[in-house]
């Protein structure tokens, strides 16, 4: 009996240590059966536990896995552009880029769109039924495929008037819209004013690249060459170099559109026409649907005959 009664004096010895343990130490950690401990032993991490703070989470980031790499790109820097020279400056006032009308004006938002404006030909999305009208009757009918080439005639409103390109008599309206009218004005004025900036760029490439080969042509392009002076288009001296714009010797310009005559007196040239000449500088402002373009050209003289027309700064033939 008394061996019983020692044995059950240890055992509750045991339990009674082990409740003070399990009291301060056990108890956080076994209180949630589904928990996870963690590696120092002092949190439960669960769906319902707190999350530790955003400096502590920081802390065990930079520690295992390392600097956050920035997600957004960096701001990427425009480089300067190069100052232009002062050669460079003059050339873009003697060879500015023209101001060209911008299309929804040349065209008045396609209620007033100028004839010389209409492509040769359109084409229509959709079939196109043709009478032939003789003296208010019809005599006769055609329908033409979708695709076909048919020619503008007007535009009132929406309303395009074309004509049967295979048989010019027959003619109807169809709305403007059904057709590539728009797209086909467009895309000429597009191309064309690529065309004149392409022309003003080589142009200046060109007369920078002539100047760096023989600066003492800078004069002639600033207007100060000593023999210059502004003439009066009626003297006898303008009449060979009038009458040879009236014969469109130049094409790309008319003679009313000359607004000043300059003249040089006796110069040298040098390219294709190298040679002695007696020299007039005629500026125009050249008109076209577009907008009016400033240029000039140089004409040769020999006898009071004109020989050429070349560039003034280029000498190269137009």
């Amino acid at each position: 009996m008394k061996g019983f009664f020692a044995t059950l004096i240890v055992v509750c010895l045991i339990l009674g240590g082990a409740w003070f343990a399990y009291e301060p130490y056990l108890k956080p950690l076994l209180g949630k059966g589904d928990g996870i401990v963690t590696d120092d032993a002092s949190r439960v991490i669960d769906g319902s536990a707190e999350k530790p703070p955003a400096s502590e989470g920081k802390s065990q980031s930079s520690t295992t896995s390392g600097p956050v790499a920035k997600t957004t790109p960096e701001a990427k820097t425009k480089p300067k552009a190069a100052p232009k020279s002062e050669i460079d400056l003059i050339i873009e006032e003697k060879y500015p880029m023209p101001s060209i009308i911008p299309l929804m004006e040349i065209v008045d938002n396609w209620r007033n769109v100028p004839p010389r404006a209409f492509p040769p030909e359109v084409l229509a999305e959709e079939t196109v039924a043709f009478q032939l009208v003789v003296n208010g009757q019809a005599i006769g009918s055609s329908n033409v495929a979708p695709g076909t080439p048919l020619k503008p005639q007007s535009l009132s409103g929406d309303q395009l008037l074309i004509a049967n390109a295979a048989n010019p008599g027959m003619s109807t309206t169809i709305s403007v819209d059904k057709t590539d009218f728009k797209e086909r004005i467009t895309g000429r004025y597009n191309e064309y004013v690529e065309k004149v900036k392409a022309e003003v760029l080589a142009k200046r490439a060109r007369v920078k690249q002539v100047l760096e080969a023989d600066p003492s042509k800078l004069a002639a392009l600033t207007g100060e060459a000593p023999a210059s002076v502004t003439v009066d288009p009626g003297d006898p001296k303008m009449r060979s170099v009038k009458a040879s714009l009236a014969a469109g010797d130049v094409a790309s310009v008319k003679l009313e559109e000359a607004t000043s005559f300059i003249w040089n007196g006796t110069e040298t040239v040098g390219g294709k026409f190298a040679g002695n000449y007696e020299t007039v500088t005629v500026r125009f402002e050249v008109s076209t649907i577009f907008g009016t373009f400033p240029v000039n050209y140089k004409c040769l003289l020999q006898g009071g005959r004109v020989i050429a027309w070349i560039d003034p700064i280029t000498e190269d033939p137009i």
